[in-house]
């Protein structure tokens, strides 16, 4: 009896470190997104063809990520900013902070996939729900 206790005890403990420890997932690489916005003193919005957001995340140690966003207008760089990203402890939730302004708050969907709410405050303030997808490693 003593030693099934002693097994079953042993058996939780390796179960609950598994379900805590999320594996850390690889986002580097260059994603593409399709938003809908709200922007003040414009109103709802959408991207259209010739539209194009570009995200490069090129650095990456364990939960810790970075990279630029661009976003292009016919084929234009129109502007470009860099930021920097934290994976939440599930291994999914994703959190962002843009250098120029603005914050993003997501989650990653599969591994090539992901939804980000853009979040800016102020005179100009805006909020976008981003359908990312990645599109080279």
């Amino acid at each position: 009896m003593r030693q099934i206790c002693c097994f079953a005890l042993l058996a939780m403990t390796f179960l609950a470190i598994g379900i805590s420890a999320a594996q850390v997932p690889d986002l580097l690489g260059d994603w593409t997104a399709e938003w809908n916005s709200y922007d003040n003193g414009i109103g709802f919005s959408n991207s259209t063809e010739n539209e194009s957001l570009l995200i490069s995340i090129t650095e990456q140690k364990e939960r810790i990520f970075a990279g630029n966003i661009t976003f292009e207008m016919d084929n234009e760089s129109i502007s470009s900013e860099g930021f920097a990203g934290a994976i939440g402890l599930d291994g999914k939730t994703l959190y962002i902070s843009e250098f120029d302004r603005g914050y993003s708050f997501g989650t990653l969907i599969s591994s090539d996939e992901m939804e980000l709410i853009y979040l800016q405050d102020g005179d100009d303030g805006s909020v976008a729900i981003d359908k990312i997808h990645r599109i080279n490693k």
